[in-house]
Formats: structure tokens, C-alpha cells, sequence
């Protein structure tokens, strides 16, 4: 059951249909997200684990806007257990977990609300008012680039919704929201069932605008700047070239650039290995349609990330 689905504008890349033809033809891989265990201070009663729940629907919401690869689950616990970490608040500790991973970006944080409250007013035997509210509430949500060590983006995210008007109970026969509301500590998390809910429906709603937010920052980076005189290929030794942007150009490890000759036919693309000053970077072929030569011009960075538009099917 797909949860989510929308088509974000990507300004300053490539479009969706070129980014498909990138992942499947070339051997430019998308991009790897591990989710970390979020610190759990919701304290939900139920049979849920929303430490590890939380983070792989985060990741199964990732996965249905976007092509990119999710670590699992057991592979991101097995490494956290290697490091003996039992939390994540230094940047330093969750990029040794990314780079044990092969991770592009790691994402951590904290679920501070999580659940569905019950109120009620008067008699349980007679009559007898009683509401039900749901509240999310996600906090500094961290979003790290492991090849860099720093921080990309941090936030917080909440919503809540509430029964209104009040339900009215009579001679304390249960109502179909009493039974939803002890449902919640038997249903599995994230299942169909779940999502009907109204702390799944919640939930979804949530998790939409997260997973959106996620990858609206992961896609729209700064352009690279390509206006100078040296934003050219200055070298090429079989498929290892040099280029002259660097990190002045904002161009950083893994941007994927097209390579253009005077005519301004696409020749290749090049995969930055590494960026080595200012205005240097060091890059791999890893498609080939022409001739590279000196002096072939650069095109504007190509999304690793595929937005997936509504109604697409995977």
C-alpha cells in the first residue's frame, strides 16, 4: 500500500526522466540513506518499538517519493551495536556508523510524542462524554553528509488531530472509537490496518510532510557554479579527469556532471571522486557517448534522486 507520492520541483537539476535514464544506465548508483534508531521518549504502552518502528516508515515513505536506497533496518542496528553507541548527539559518532554503512547521508532523531489520549467527563454507568486526540511529535530531525561530516539539515515536525464534538456514551456501551482506541496496543505498526486508524491516518499525514522535507533539502542544493573560466576539463587520463571547479564552485564528492563538446552535444558523464581545492575536483567517467578532450565544457549537476510523481508505479 503506498503511503505517499508527489513531485517535488528540482531547481537547478535535471529532470525526472533523465535522472531514471541515469540510474539504469550508468553506473551511478541513487543515494544511500541509513536511518538510526530514533531516541524514544514517547513511552508508548503499547507492543510497539517506536525507537526502530519510527525510522523504517520514514524509510518506506522515503522510498515511494524517491529512488533512493534505503540501508535496512537490521544492517543499521547490527552497526550500531558494532560501535557500542547509545546515542547519537555527536556528528562524529553517527558518520562512523554512515562509513561503516557506505552511506551517502544518515539520518537521526528524537520521538518525543507518539500516541492517542482518552478524556472523559461524567458517569461511566450512565452517561458519560469522552474524546480521543492523537498528537505526533519528531524533533531534531538530523540529516548528516557522511562524506563531509556535517550537518545538511536539522528540524522538527508535529501535528495532532482531535474527535470533535465529543462523544456521547450511554450506560457504558462502547462506541467504535473505544474500540480503535484498544486496538492501537495489538496492531502492527505501519500495517494497512494501522493507516485506517486515527493515529495512522495521523501518522501518514506526518510522515508525508517529513518524507517531503527530506527530499525537497537532499534535491535542492545550490547550484554549481560553473560561470568561470576554469569550469572546464583541464586533464584526462583514460577515465580519470580533472576538473577546474572545486569546493568555490560549491561542487562536492558524488556530484555526477555532464560533459559537453563545442557544439554543446553531451559527450559523457563524470562522478566526482574528489574535490581537491578550490577550483579542482577529481572525477571518473562513468558514461561514455563521445570523446572527452581539454577544454570540453561542464553542464549542471544531475540529481541522484528520482522524484516519483503521483499515481507512478515503481
Amino acid at each position: 500500500m503506498k503511503l505517499l507520492g508527489a513531485a517535488i520541483l528540482a531547481v537547478g537539476l535535471v529532470t525526472v526522466g533523465q535522472s531514471r535514464a541515469l540510474v539504469e544506465s550508468t553506473g551511478v548508483r541513487p543515494l544511500r540513506i541509513a536511518l538510526l534508531p530514533f531516541e524514544d521518549r514517547a513511552g508508548f504502552q503499547g507492543e510497539w518499538n517506536l525507537a526502530t518502528d519510527v525510522p523504517a516508515l520514514l524509510g518506506k515513505c522515503l522510498s515511494e517519493v524517491a529512488s533512493v536506497e534505503i540501508i535496512s533496518m537490521d544492517a543499521v542496528i547490527a552497526a550500531v551495536k558494532a560501535k557500542k553507541l547509545e546515542d547519537f548527539k555527536y556528528t562524529k559518532d553517527v558518520v562512523r556508523i554512515g562509513r561503516d554503512l557506505a552511506a551517502d547521508i544518515v539520518i537521526a532523531g528524537i520521538v518525543e510524542r507518539f500516541g492517542t489520549r482518552r478524556r472523559t467527563a461524567g458517569d461511566p454507568n450512565l452517561i458519560n462524554y469522552k474524546a480521543y486526540s492523537s498528537k505526533i511529535e519528531l524533533t531534531n530531525v538530523r540529516l548528516i553528509r557522511v562524506v563531509n561530516e556535517k550537518e545538511v539539515d536539522s528540524f522538527d515536525i508535529s501535528n495532532e488531530s482531535e474527535e470533535k464534538p465529543l462523544g456521547l456514551d450511554l450506560f457504558g456501551k462502547p462506541r467504535q472509537q473505544d474500540k480503535e482506541f484498544r486496538e492501537l496496543f495489538k496492531v502492527e505498526f505501519g500495517s494497512e490496518r494501522f493507516l485506517e486508524l486515527q493515529l495512522g491516518k495521523l501518522t501518514a499525514e506526518v510522515f508525508k510532510d517529513l518524507s517531503n522535507r527530506i527530499v525537497r533539502t537532499l534535491v535542492e542544493r545550490r547550484p554549481i557554479d560553473l560561470s568561470g573560466e576554469t569550469a572546464k576539463i583541464l586533464s584526462v587520463d583514460d577515465d580519470e579527469v580533472f576538473l577546474g571547479i572545486g569546493s568555490q564552485n560549491y561542487v562536492e564528492y558524488g556530484d555526477v556532471l555532464p560533459v559537453y563538446d563545442g557544439e554543446g552535444v553531451q559527450m559523457a558523464l563524470v562522478e566526482i571522486n574528489e574535490v581537491l581545492g578550490s577550483q579542482m575536483s577529481r572525477a571518473r567517467v562513468v558514461e561514455r557517448t563521445g570523446s572527452i578532450v581539454v577544454g570540453s565544457r561542464l553542464g549542471q549537476r544531475v540529481s541522484q534522486i528520482e522524484i516519483q510523481s503521483p499515481g507512478e508505479k515503481e
